[in-house]
């Protein structure tokens, strides 16, 4: 046999490169097909990069079905069709040389109530992955606000633990309002974390506290002990220590303030939005004060976060730079909103942030506990 004439070898090298570009146009039409359909195209097919979103609330619901009708198809052993996530999707701040997926089997949260010095506190917990994200609300929030709602779907979604209770005298939680105190649900929050850890083998927490949630929070952590620390990182947002004595009570007239002391309880106006606040919480307040007594003197030791809004109607933005300083910890990242409201809740972005706030600290405590494993003796 004798060998192809250079005419025959530039032949067949056309023909090849014409099939090679009519299956990456099969290839790209897919994808966008797919993209279409979904709202997204899936990061596999770009390698180990993260999801590429819209931003479309439309197709993100749409996303969202076909998610769950995928793993509904095979957790009940049918044929899958391809369609959305079975693993949870890699992390836009997941190392690349740390595993891309997790098992997600959606699991339904637990209602529940438990005691604690006398009163009855009733919770949700979805169990998963530790750590567990516990949600501390805002002032006169239940555990059914806006943002609980929105976190506890997304560590649904990721496979992460999380557990959210009312705080005492609110939503369904025994108690008296009107008696409720900073002292009372930080140490309401302790003894949750506790009981986290015996009933649920969740040995560690992430508090996410909004708002009054972020005050509650520092206290709980304060002083916890080492080298056990349940709590292995903070995340505040829009956190507001010291509010009732700073902010709130030189800001109230004269009438209000008299109606506060006879009567025990008040409603009143703030940043645009209504509140109750009580004789009780006001001169709790002033004993639980964390930013009058300088720099390093909160004795919180774990990553924090603190995502603050430059928009925010009922606090300084400043009140986050006098955090860092106060906290002990060396391990501070303060994330600044510009145009963002107090609430945070606005946009998809806004939880996006406290997404990767949480993440940001998993990182740190696994990277933390690889150098406490390297001191541990052979």
């Amino acid at each position: 046999a004798s060998l192809p004439t250079f005419p025959r070898i530039r032949q067949r090298t056309h023909n090849t490169m014409r099939k090679s570009t009519s299956a990456i146009v099969l290839t790209v039409s897919a994808l966008l097909a797919l993209e279409g359909a979904l709202g997204f195209i899936p990061a596999s097919a770009f390698g180990p990069s993260s999801l590429m979103h819209r931003g479309s609330s439309a197709h993100a619901r749409k996303s969202g079905a076909l998610c769950l009708r995928a793993q509904e198809e095979t957790r009940q052993g049918l044929p899958a069709t391809g369609l959305g996530w079975e693993k949870r999707p890699a992390s836009s701040l997941t190392d690349s040389k740390a595993p891309k997926t997790r098992d997600t089997d959606m699991k339904i949260s637990q209602k529940g109530e438990v005691k604690i010095d006398g009163h009855v506190l009733a919770y949700d917990y979805l169990p998963g992955d530790g750590p567990t994200i516990f949600f501390l609300p805002a002032l006169n929030q239940t555990r059914h606000g806006t943002k609980a709602s929105a976190l506890k779907t997304w560590c649904r979604r990721t496979g992460r633990s999380f557990f959210v209770a009312d705080y005492y005298g609110v939503g369904k939680s025994s108690g008296d309002y009107a008696e409720a105190t900073i002292s009372r649900w930080a140490s309401d929050t302790k003894q949750l974390v506790k009981y986290l850890s015996d009933q649920h083998a969740q040995d560690k927490v992430i508090l996410v506290g909004a708002g009054v949630g972020g005050w509650v929070m520092l206290h709980a952590v304060q002083g916890q002990e080492q080298p056990l620390r349940p709590v292995v990182g903070c995340v505040g947002v829009a956190a507001d220590p010291d509010f009732t004595e700073t902010l709130v009570w030189p800001a109230l007239d004269q009438a209000t303030k008299d109606k506060v002391m006879k009567d025990g309880i008040a409603d009143i106006t703030w940043g645009g939005k209504p509140y109750t606040i009580t004789k009780a919480l006001i001169q709790d307040g002033k004993k639980m004060l964390l930013l009058d007594k300088g720099t390093s003197s909160i004795e919180v030791r774990c990553p924090v976060r603190l995502i603050q809004g430059l928009g925010d109607e009922e606090i300084p933005s400043e009140t986050a730079l006098k955090l860092s300083d106060a906290l002990q910890a060396e391990d501070v990242v303060i994330t600044y909103v510009k145009y963002g409201k107090h609430g945070l809740e606005e946009y998809e972005d806004d939880f996006k942030r406290i997404h990767f706030a949480i993440e940001d600290i998993e990182r740190s405590d696994t990277k933390a506990n690889f150098f406490r494993s390297l001191n541990r003796p052979v």
